[in-house]
């Protein structure tokens, strides 16, 4: 079975969702690769226009969550944490 990893940005912002979207493009299966939502929707536009620049996929929205109760990861990579103001 594949490991879980999750991309938590505190902050909302689209970066997790760039770097899962950019790990599921070179790793293919060998990870269930989740990540948080942005918070923004033109951040969210953003980061799917950046990403088709690219040619990259965007992470499956089946696979965009908030951390809660009942939900397991094997990892978790947090890109901002919320706590400094840069």
């Amino acid at each position: 079975m594949a490991s879980r990893l999750l991309f938590l940005c505190a902050r909302g912002s689209g970066c997790a969702l760039v770097a899962a979207s950019l790990l599921q493009s070179t790793a293919g299966n060998r990870f269930d690769i989740w990540s948080s939502l942005a918070h923004d929707t033109q951040e969210y536009a953003l980061v799917e226009r950046l990403l088709q620049e690219q040619d990259v996929a965007l992470l499956a929205s089946d696979h965009l969550t908030q951390p809660t109760f009942g939900l397991r990861w094997d990892d978790g990579i947090i890109l901002c944490s919320g706590l400094t103001t840069t």
